[in-house]
């Protein structure tokens, strides 16, 4: 509230200050909490893969990550190379949930170029180029990956130790030959041929030269402010999925490549963009679209999201079982913590046992809305003891104070004319009721 009262009260031009606030809240206490939550959903942080330590490890991993602002590119080539025990060295926990060679493969490809290799596991790809043979071949430089179990010391569980062996191959399914090593195409950034067969994968993947790495996370950077990708679905990048805007994506992925892959330079530059900074009102020109971005698209906040905008708009402090008071949605280890209505799971909240986007729904439901309008988590939150609504209806004499507040907290603006003549009744009563509830 007083953010939004500092913002309105700035006499600055509208463009200025929008800026400077965007500067302020990239990289914030909540924007690290918040993005640290969307890579735990994308490198599968599950304490059934992981163990409770690996899980909380592997997610402090990912937070320091992202509080540092480390380059994307060092972000996915650790992952890709992570040695060592998964307690000392988390990034390493890629290779303890992805077992197999051709799994980790066609992970690799999906979540970092946004290429489905498993497409072209059993056959050459129907309408894409990529064959067989270059599964096989592509899996191979992951066969040699070792793990070794590491007995479990000071509190934590058995932990394994990844590395890189000399022995291990993939038989190509079709032929039952030694699959042989070759990349799908070749670029500028490749390794060494005498390099670990990991590294010369990771470099070949986490590269500005390999363009399917670059634009994969540019458009997904897009999508995720947007709500739509300039590639839809946005991680489905292939020649008979054109972006529906080839030179934006083309720009962005550029400046994504000149900034040294800074992740929130791109954010910044998204969210100071006329483009993300449209309303969501409509005329009669551009509302059936819902691909040129000639408008904001409303949309439902993810499960994390909206049950602590609850509990912060309402001021209260939410509790989960077996974690410590005032512990965030967006600061669970894994999806394993419920709430007692399954509010999280219910607004699409992911398992995290895949890293397809398709894995957490952003749906609308009518067990949704009921919820919303009855369910446990609002009626705890908006009934809690000493929370803001609490205070603030005991403190400020002004009804129409009152809701004005109540708006900019759980609406983030100030109610029309015909909204306080309809509201400011209701509220002599609710005070009256809550006055002889509240202690002296």
């Amino acid at each position: 509230l007083r953010q939004w009262d500092v913002f309105m009260k700035d006499d600055r031009d509208r463009q200025i200050k929008r800026d400077a606030l965007v500067d302020a809240l990239v990289g914030n206490a909540e924007f690290i909490e918040h993005w640290t939550n969307k890579w735990a959903d994308m490198s599968q942080v599950n304490r059934k893969f992981l163990g409770e330590s690996g899980a909380a490890a592997l997610r402090n991993w990912i937070k320091h990550n992202i509080a540092s602002n480390r380059p994307y590119d060092e972000f996915a080539y650790d992952v890709l190379t992570g040695s060592g025990s998964t307690m000392e060295n988390p990034a390493a926990a890629y290779y303890k949930v992805l077992r197999a060679p051709e799994d980790a493969m066609e992970n690799t490809t999906h979540l970092f170029m946004a290429v489905r290799f498993s497409c072209n596991k059993c056959h050459d790809h129907p309408f894409e180029r990529w064959t067989q043979d270059q599964h096989w071949q592509l899996a191979s430089f992951l066969a040699q990956v070792t793990r070794e179990s590491v007995p479990a010391k000071d509190g934590y569980e058995q932990d394994e130790a990844i590395g890189d062996g000399q022995a291990g191959e993939v038989t190509h399914q079709r032929t039952g030959q030694t699959a042989a090593l070759s990349f799908p195409f070749e670029h500028a950034g490749m390794a060494s041929e005498d390099a670990p067969r990991r590294e010369r994968f990771a470099t070949w993947v986490a590269t500005s030269e390999n363009l399917y790495f670059a634009r994969n996370y540019t458009n997904r950077l897009w999508a995720y402010l947007t709500g739509t990708g300039l590639i839809e679905p946005i991680d489905d990048m292939r020649a008979g999925n054109p972006p529906s805007n080839p030179e934006l994506l083309k720009r962005l992925t550029d400046e994504f490549v000149d900034s040294g892959f800074d992740v929130r330079h791109m954010l910044r530059l998204i969210c100071q963009s006329r483009t993300y900074q449209l309303s969501t009102r409509t005329n009669q020109w551009n509302v059936d679209d819902n691909s040129n971005y000639s408008h904001a698209k409303a949309r439902r906040l993810p499960a994390e999201v909206l049950f602590d905008a609850v509990y912060q708009a309402t001021g209260a402090q939410p509790t989960f079982t077996g974690q410590r008071p005032g512990t965030l949605a967006a600061q669970l280890v894994d999806s394993t913590t419920k709430t007692s209505d399954g509010f999280l799971d219910l607004f699409g909240r992911p398992p995290r046992e895949s890293i397809c986007e398709c894995e957490r729904s952003d749906s609308i439901s009518l067990g949704q809305a009921l919820n919303l309008v009855n369910g446990p988590t609002i009626g705890v939150a908006v009934e809690a003891q000493g929370n803001a609504i609490e205070a603030l209806i005991k403190y400020e004499p002004s009804n129409e104070k009152v809701l004005e507040e109540l708006y900019l907290r759980f609406l983030g603006r100030l109610p029309g004319e015909n909204e306080l003549a309809q509201l400011l009744p209701s509220l002599d009563p609710m005070r009256r009721a809550n006055r002889h509830a509240l202690p002296p």
